[in-house]
């Protein structure tokens, strides 16, 4: 059953990997490429076929009784910089195309359906699956980001001639586009598990993969440019999946550069927040002092007969002590909610 799951996966990551390729070359094919497609096409409407007899095997007859059998919904996530002109929605795709075709999987079936088909026992199943799907497709997208941080260090920077600068952007077009196919194979793999019923801490450790968060980072290739100080990497890159494969020393280059940033940053806050409280304290103390100092003025004016100069010192005092009594209540307040915070 897993071996069987894990085909439909594998089918499903085709179809996606398919469906950018006809997006991104568009109407305006050569016959080179319709052929490839065409070849491609007949490949997977085979792997199709032999899957979806094999699922008579765990589901029975049952999942036969869908009468109008939806097309396969893939977000597409693309990196914003690439040219809108190299990836375009109309194509050669018609609605019984084979890398539309959704396959009998439990999820795509739905939980209630799974269990009139008797079934409900391959729903964790590929729950699990496709947890390990997901991680793979983060994973992959460490790799690839990465690696294209590194490349704008190490060959785009460096390029002085135009045939080095075009064979270096080919580098990077061909990592991008990897980049666009493991975002777009992990938002399915999500939208599948949301309806497989993803637990609590699932939901908070798979978040939704947004366009923006695709953006490399440009501390590796400039650490020193401005606008960057407070920048952060995206949800993504705090999970914990294995960081080997060949292209580890990259991971390692990408995360060091990082760490030391936001390690910088963490100090620079800690020292603001160092100072922010000695401020506080410094605020009372100033508001204090001026309620001690205007009532000295009261009583100096008070021995030489000048009520008109006590009266406005004592009120000056009375002003700085309200003052002080409101700072000292509101940073006080401020305490308790960062005592409050730090116990959670």
């Amino acid at each position: 059953v897993a071996t069987w799951i894990s085909t439909g996966l594998a089918i499903e990551e085709a179809q996606i990997a398919l469906l950018i390729k006809v997006r991104r070359i568009g109407r305006r094919s050569t016959e080179t490429q319709r052929l490839d497609i065409a070849h491609q096409r007949d490949q997977l409407q085979g792997q199709i076929d032999g899957f979806a007899r094999s699922a008579l095997t765990h589901l029975g007859e049952g999942f036969y009784a869908d009468d109008e059998p939806e097309d396969l919904d893939v977000d597409i996530l693309d990196d914003l910089d690439d040219d809108p002109v190299d990836f375009t929605e109309t194509s050669h795709t018609w609605t019984n195309s084979p890398e539309l075709t959704v396959i009998p999987l439990p999820s795509n079936l739905g939980v209630d359906r799974c269990r009139r088909c008797m079934a409900e026992d391959l729903i964790p199943l590929e729950m699990s699956l496709r947890e390990g799907q997901a991680n793979d497709a983060l994973h992959n997208l460490h790799i690839y980001l990465s690696n294209k941080a590194i490349l704008f260090r190490t060959t785009i920077r460096q390029a002085k001639s135009q045939a080095l600068k075009t064979r270096a952007w080919s580098q990077v077009t061909s990592v991008q586009q990897a980049v666009s196919l493991h975002a777009s194979i992990y938002t399915k793999t999500r939208k599948q598990m949301m309806k497989l019923e993803l637990r609590q801490d699932q939901l908070q450790k798979y978040k939704p993969l947004l366009r923006e968060q695709l953006k490399i980072s440009t501390a590796v290739g400039d650490p020193n440019a401005r606008g960057q100080r407070n920048e952060s990497l995206a949800w993504f890159w705090s999970v914990e999946v294995d960081l080997g494969g060949p292209d580890q020393s990259w991971n390692e280059e990408f995360y060091r550069v990082h760490w030391l940033r936001a390690k910088a940053l963490q100090d620079r806050w800690r020292e603001e927040m160092l100072l922010v409280k000695l401020e506080m304290d410094w605020t009372c103390k100033f508001f204090l002092w001026k309620t001690t100092q205007w009532g000295e003025h009261m009583q100096e004016s008070l021995e030489k007969r000048l009520p008109g100069h006590g009266c406005y010192a004592r009120r000056q005092s009375q002003m700085y002590s309200l003052l002080a009594q409101d700072v000292q209540a509101a940073f006080q307040d401020l305490q308790n909610v960062l005592i409050e915070a730090g116990d959670e």
